[in-house]
């Protein structure tokens, strides 16, 4: 019985194991969870373990916060305990909505709900998550529409009006209370004879769903009532195997998710620790250092590859070998955003095609005295930096093309203790993947963002308020080109673009350049290699080419790049060209 679980998770009997991942449910799926249970629909098979071990886990949370931040606790005295290994998110659910509170709302539950209807699809049962404040406005809007329209003797709309109860009102009184509330509500709301049996049977309903029916959710425990020194209990690794293979039949946990959760299972402190880091590396910038990106760098430093293989996890000398390479991958992903903040100016992750591309600079950094970039290193690192970000190597097969750089050009670097980074291979191997062999106005406008940003000075910076994110608009009008029958390629090349000044709103209404750019002031214009003297849909062509061929000058100059450091003729040789 649902009553009975939620009595063990407020006793701090039943508990979530650190494998567990974060509550993620919103107010609408639980209230139609609730719709489900008072049509006597089941909620599945709850999977928990019960153990006596020091395992690390954490309570369910009563109150419930978006930014909720959880606390862990080891079981040092050995205790019973019976931990969640699947239905977390239907049980935290239940305890929230029956106990607790979602963001500061509470649970109600509208007593005149559960009319049928033809669409089974739609909800029968109306339970919403509500303030104090708001749900007196609804019932007082309620009580004046049916006090209105029985002044006026008309039949009162039923369908029109809803009264929001608490849930726990209703659960938590006995019989007699239940025949007292509604004595209580037929004198509040004027509630005629048919409306109080449906109030009658709604409360009876939902009373014996949550306190009688033990077929709404059925519970397995696995070593239920063993001793507590059985020897066919499971071990932690048995629990770990059990909860991967949950959740490789499902959709619930992403890969990273999941590994995470096997991470948290052997060694406790990283629950707390990865998201803390996470957080810090993502203050001020738009980079996308998040969970997928530090266990890939993890698992890369660690020599195991960068692909989300949880089989890699399975062996203790795996996790080991992550546990004793934490602290120097941080370091390296720290001294990373650093870098990119100081020395490229670049704050966001589109600008360089992804994060992927920076997995194989976080490797260099992992065995760099220090963590940090050798000053003679500097600027090779920062043409290869931008090179990845033109060419976007690792954005396509990352997992196999990573893992091929790393272990073909980095580790023997790095096991020689050599700490110059391998620019002239970079460019090679980014040639290679991606067939760029010059720099070249159209390896641009491959990262079209990268470029506009370098020519108009900016840095992708993390913005507060959306209206302020930049965008990139047309100079010439793409509707009018097309009506002149330029092709595609002519139209939405690097030369026609350019990224809005924060005053300006796309051209949306496709006004001739000479209008729509009256207003810009020269300097930007300038800075963006726009000569407003070639504002002529005749001079079109022309344009173009000229501003394209400023804007590679410019972009060579900037980041310091010579033809003869990138261009190369024919592609070397290779023994192996698979992916």
């Amino acid at each position: 019985m649902i009553s009975s679980l939620i009595t063990q998770i407020d006793n701090d009997e039943i508990v979530l194991p650190a494998i567990q991942r974060d509550f993620v449910w919103n107010e609408d799926r639980i209230a139609k969870m609730f719709d489900s249970i008072m049509r006597g629909y089941p909620l599945g098979i709850a999977l928990l373990w019960e153990t006596y071990l020091n395992i690390k886990y954490r309570e369910f949370n009563k109150d419930y916060q978006t930014d909720t931040k959880y606390a862990f606790k080891d079981n040092d005295s050995e205790k019973r305990l019976k931990l969640v290994l699947d239905g977390q998110q239907r049980l935290q659910s239940l305890y929230i909505a029956l106990e607790g509170s979602l963001n500061g709302k509470r649970l109600f539950f509208d007593i005149l709900s559960g009319k049928k209807s033809d669409d089974f699809k739609e909800v029968f049962y109306v339970f919403k998550f509500l303030t104090s404040n708001k749900v007196s406005e609804l019932n007082q809007n309620t009580l004046e529409y049916r006090n209105s329209e029985s002044e006026e003797d008309e039949e009162i709309d039923t369908d029109n009006t809803s009264i929001f109860i608490p849930i726990k009102e209703i659960l938590n009184s006995s019989p007699e209370g239940r025949l007292h509330l509604k004595t209580k509500w037929k004198e509040d709301y004027n509630l005629t004879d048919k409306e109080l049996l449906s109030v009658e049977l709604n409360m009876q309903k939902l009373v014996h769903s949550i306190s009688s029916d033990s077929n709404i959710l059925k519970v397995s425990t696995i070593d239920e009532n063993k001793s507590r020194d059985n020897k066919d209990r499971k071990t932690e690794s048995d629990i770990l195997e059990v909860f991967v293979r949950i959740n490789r039949q499902g959709i619930s946990l992403s890969r990273s998710d999941l590994i995470f959760s096997m991470l948290k299972l052997n060694w406790k402190e990283s629950a707390e620790e990865l998201p803390d880091f996470i957080k810090e590396m993502n203050d001020g910038n738009d980079l996308g250092i998040d969970t997928d990106f530090v266990i890939r760098s993890l698992f890369a430093v660690s020599d195991m590859g960068s692909k989300f293989d949880v089989d890699l996890l399975r062996k203790h000398s795996n996790i080991k070998k992550v546990k004793n390479n934490y602290e120097r991958t941080c370091n390296a992903i720290r001294a990373l955003v650093d870098f990119m903040a100081d020395d490229l100016k670049i704050l966001n992750s589109s600008l360089i095609g992804g994060n992927l591309n920076l997995i194989p600079i976080v490797y260099y950094l992992s065995y760099t005295p220090n963590n940090l970039v050798p000053n003679s290193e500097v600027a090779k690192l920062k043409k290869a930096l931008y090179i990845f970000s033109f060419t976007k190597p690792f954005s396509r097969y990352g997992d196999s093309r990573i893992g091929k750089f790393i272990r073909e050009e980095l580790k023997p670097l790095s096991d020689e203790k050599n700490f110059a980074f391998p620019l002239d291979n970079s460019i090679w191997w980014a040639n290679h993947w991606e067939s760029y062999f010059n720099f070249d106005i159209r390896l641009l406008q491959r990262n079209r963002h990268l470029t506009l940003h370098l020519l108009q000075g900016m840095h992708g910076t993390k913005v507060k308020y959306k209206r302020n994110s930049p965008e990139i608009d047309h100079i010439f009008p793409k509707s009018t080109l097309q009506e002149k029958e330029y092709e595609q390629n002519q139209i939405d090349t690097i030369g026609n673009f350019w990224i809005l000044a924060k005053t300006k709103n796309q051209n949306k209404s496709n006004k001739h350049p000479k209008v729509y750019f009256e207003d810009v002031d020269d300097s930007i214009l300038k800075k963006a290699l726009i000569d407003k003297e070639m504002f002529d849909f005749k001079q079109y062509k022309s344009f173009v080419s000229s501003r394209e061929e400023n804007i590679l000058a410019k972009i060579k100059k900037n980041i310091d790049v010579k033809n003869t450091e990138i261009d190369y003729a024919t592609i070397w040789e290779t023994e192996d060209d698979t992916e």
